[in-house]
């Protein structure tokens, strides 16, 4: 979500609000990152798990680092009688009704649980402390394969 803030995104989410555009927050549980199996750091069972091979925030150099991390993020779901994957949901949807989150999944149990975040209701003070760890999280590794990384430096060149 912070991706759309400010000048780095081309504030798009203020774009987004000043034209009344509603945004659709793609892989709001970082392809995974903030679910309860990654925090739990379950080896990945599927030989055809792509995110292995090519996103690096689950490469084996930064996994434990994240893994520390997502676990952190899990005391305050935890704090809060909810999911990681629940209180991720429910923060996007407390940043307002502009913002529709679309989780991806395989399984139906995990349809469920992300359904759950519509129970899970924020106080003000929580989603400022989310807000808080997520501006001061330290992830490891690029969410986009680094083969990308330099087209997306290009475009932001040719924004410029």
């Amino acid at each position: 979500m912070l991706d759309v803030e400010g000048p780095a995104s081309t504030d798009i989410l203020d774009t987004c609000r000043e034209l009344g555009v509603t945004l659709v927050a793609y892989a709001p549980l970082g392809r995974g990152l903030l679910t309860s199996t990654f925090a739990k750091n379950e080896p990945v069972t599927e030989a055809k798990d792509m995110r292995l091979a090519f996103f690096p925030r689950f490469m084996e150099a930064n996994r434990d680092k994240n893994v520390k991390l997502v676990n952190q993020f899990k005391e305050l779901a935890d704090k809060k009688g909810c999911s990681t994957s629940q209180l991720s949901i429910a923060w996007l949807l407390k940043q307002g009704d502009d913002i529709i989150p679309i989780p991806g999944t395989k399984k139906i149990k995990y349809l469920e649980d992300n359904w759950g975040a519509l129970n899970v209701h924020l106080t003000d003070e929580e989603e400022v402390e989310i807000r808080n760890f997520a501006e001061t999280a330290d992830i490891a590794g690029g969410c986009i394969p680094p083969m990308f990384e330099d087209r997306k430096a290009t475009n932001t060149k040719e924004e410029s």
